[in-house]
């Protein structure tokens, strides 16, 4: 693999994830699907405001190959959470989320690739107040999840991204935008809202060195105003995130990834009057650091085990709503079928443990243990 292909790839990956049926006359990439149960409790329900939540999802994602240079992708999941309260209620949310359906036109021998891609409104995008409460949960920052939303209405948008060689480094740019439908996202409150569109960048460089590659990927978002029945409602501040990683042999046969980066997101501005929405305001600065750790070891011909480890630090500028999040865990891989050359269908068992601490608000904190257990059966395409 060139240098410009993996560059090319670390700013083109999303687009190029898996659909679920095949045309004709069309070659079949992948296909994927599973189940990943999640829960956390927290030691203090009453400084939480919630004692446990769950999230049961079932992704899938396929991928077809039309000729040489052009891919489709679908890729979307069923869930359901539940959030308990410190008195025993529990608020429900389950469905389909949207389906995320793609097309990628490669152009030249590996470094130009165009994409269009639509998200379908599959999900449910109108809650309750009990159903927005468990969706409010699973978007947050701090505790990763596999979903972070039901639904929406949808959205449309399309990218660029271009890789080259200056001399020892891949570089890679990308960018896109993307515009956003209007929905009514609470049933009790017959108003639509409009999220702004979005434009995005990403700068990808990597380079080796001896048996090792270094990568850096630096990306930029800006929105343009959210709306509430056609009038400016909200300014979402623009976020940065940036991550640099070593992948590196272990021994003759193992692997490793280590990686670091943040997540940085300006102040978003309250374009209304606060006291005619009865609640809200601006919403402060935000940081999110990441660090983790990821092995392959084979075990056999067949199978790899995958250990990896991750921490997470969540910081918001009122002091609010952050703290951090430690995971340890492994996944298996155990091919059931074909080789490393021809088409082979994977099996892969998952399990993780998580603990951490939430600072609620000034002087109130909360301790948290998670775990999650997964498995996914996948068919990849040989090489």
């Amino acid at each position: 693999m060139t240098a410009t292909t993996r560059a090319l790839g670390a700013v083109a990956v999303a687009a190029l994830i898996g659909v679920a049926a095949t045309p004709q006359g069309a070659c079949a990439q992948g296909l994927g699907g599973g189940v990943l149960v999640q829960t956390y409790t927290f030691e203090d329900p009453q400084t939480a405001g919630v004692e446990t939540l769950r999230l049961v999802s079932v992704p899938y994602a396929a991928s077809v190959l039309l000729g040489t240079r052009v891919s489709l992708a679908v890729d979307g999941a069923w869930a359901s959470g539940e959030a308990t309260s410190p008195s025993g209620a529990s608020a429900h949310l389950s469905g389909p989320t949207d389906t995320q359906v793609g097309v990628t036109l490669a152009l030249g021998p590996d470094w130009l690739v165009l994409s269009a891609d639509a998200t379908l409104a599959t999900g449910k995008s109108t809650l309750s107040l009990e159903e927005s409460l468990v969706a409010g949960i699973v978007a947050a920052d701090l505790l990763p999840f596999a979903i972070n939303t039901w639904g929406s209405a949808g959205s449309v948008g399309g990218s660029v991204a271009a890789a080259t060689q200056l001399g020892a480094w891949g570089v890679g740019l990308a960018t896109g935008y993307r515009v956003a439908g209007e929905f009514e996202p609470l049933s009790n409150l017959a108003l639509g809202y409009s999220p702004g569109d979005q434009l995005q960048l990403r700068v990808a460089v990597d380079r080796n060195l001896g048996a090792s590659t270094v990568s850096f990927v630096v990306g930029y978002q800006h929105f343009s105003d959210d709306e509430l029945v056609g009038v400016n409602l909200f300014r979402s501040g623009s976020r940065i995130q940036s991550t640099v990683s070593v992948a590196f042999p272990v021994g003759l046969r193992s692997s490793a990834l280590v990686y670091g980066g943040v997540n940085h997101r300006s102040k978003g501005t309250l374009l209304l009057d606060q006291s005619l929405l009865g609640a809200g305001g601006d919403s402060p600065s935000q940081q999110l650091f990441l660090a983790g750790a990821n092995l392959r070891i084979p075990v056999g011909r067949s199978s790899a085990l995958l250990p990896s480890a991750e921490m997470r630090v969540f910081r918001a500028e009122d002091g609010a709503s952050q703290g951090w999040v430690a995971s340890g865990g492994t996944s298996l891989d155990v091919r059931l079928t074909g080789n490393s050359t021809s088409r082979r269908l994977v099996l892969s068992p998952s399990a993780r443990m998580r603990v951490g601490n939430v600072i609620v608000e000034e002087g109130a904190d909360t301790g948290f243990l998670g775990w999650e257990a997964g498995l996914i059966l996948r068919l990849e395409p040989g090489r």
